[in-house]
């Protein structure tokens, strides 16, 4: 049984710096959502009244998510029709990118054919061009597709693969032996058969954390959507909320914070679903290391 080192009076100095170091940084992430939260339950009067901190006079007063779900006066789309939207880029989006993505890694990873680095050094050269320079000619290809002011141009442009999950998803098929391909072969299987049936759902680890660096992303997307998408009916949680904070919309401030918890929800949500996938990878790889 190891003994405890004694607290000297300089590990102490180290330990309250640590200690100070994350309650500053844990109040000043949380601050902010302190203030969302509370400034969502108080009236419109109350919030131009009051501080940003200081708790609502009526902690159940929900009128601003009312308002925020069933709007009075129509802003072009309601927060029901804005997640419909969003769920459904979202949800075609992923299922295109895990297809491609884990295709892709796994023809890259198992085959050795002429060209092969060349692929890779593609997506990584298309990662460097910047953004800004290509709306224009996107926005020709989506037009020329019939795709353009439609949902289906947002899951276009979401369900191309990046270079971040190409790696990811290499990095953990090198962790699966190509025994279990060999195996598989030797019963017949073709290499859909090995794709589908062993390698894909192997990759779940991969999946889930490819899965919610991209939601967040695509979830969080405002500027794709303001370029390709401007139709009101099309509009996604982002745009839904920029519309709300117009200066033509009519609404208050403490509506649109209300609003604003209610999109913050489903990615909190979420995450605490599927983290579980991604500490399971990370054991996964750390007990691979000490192998």
């Amino acid at each position: 049984m190891s003994r405890r080192r004694p607290l000297t009076p300089g590990r102490g100095l180290a330990l309250g710096f640590q200690y100070l170091t994350l309650v500053l940084a844990s109040i000043l992430v949380l601050l902010p959502l302190w203030s969302l939260i509370i400034s969502s339950l108080k009236s419109a009067r109350e919030y131009l009244d009051t501080n940003r901190i200081v708790p609502p006079q009526n902690w159940f007063n929900l009128s601003n998510y009312a308002e925020a779900i069933w709007p009075e006066q129509a802003n072009g789309i309601t927060i029901g029709q804005a997640f419909a939207n969003t769920g459904f880029i979202l949800v075609f989006s992923l299922l295109l990118l895990i297809l491609f993505g884990t295709s892709a890694a796994f023809v890259i990873d198992r085959f050795r054919f002429r060209g092969r680095m060349l692929i890779l050094g593609a997506w990584a050269m298309v990662v460097a061009v910047p953004g800004i320079l290509t709306p224009v000619s996107t926005f020709q290809v989506l037009k020329a597709l019939g795709l353009a002011n439609s949902k289906w141009a947002l899951v276009v442009l979401y369900s191309g693969v990046d270079i971040i999950s190409i790696l990811i998803f290499v990095q953990f098929l090198k962790n699966i032996s190509t025994e279990v391909d060999d195996s598989a072969r030797i019963e017949g299987a073709n290499y859909f058969q090995i794709y589908f049936r062993l390698i894909l759902p192997m990759l779940t680890p991969a999946i889930a954390t490819v899965v919610i660096l991209r939601t967040v992303g695509i979830y969080n997307d405002f500027v794709t959507p303001y370029l390709y998408v401007p139709q009101p009916q099309e509009a996604t949680v982002s745009m839904m909320l920029f519309n709300m904070a117009g200066f033509n919309s009519g609404t208050s401030a403490a509506v649109l914070l209300a609003a604003i918890v209610l999109v913050i929800l489903p990615t909190v949500v979420g995450f605490f679903i599927l983290q579980r996938y991604i500490y399971a990878g990370i054991t996964n790889e750390i007990g691979r290391a000490h192998v």
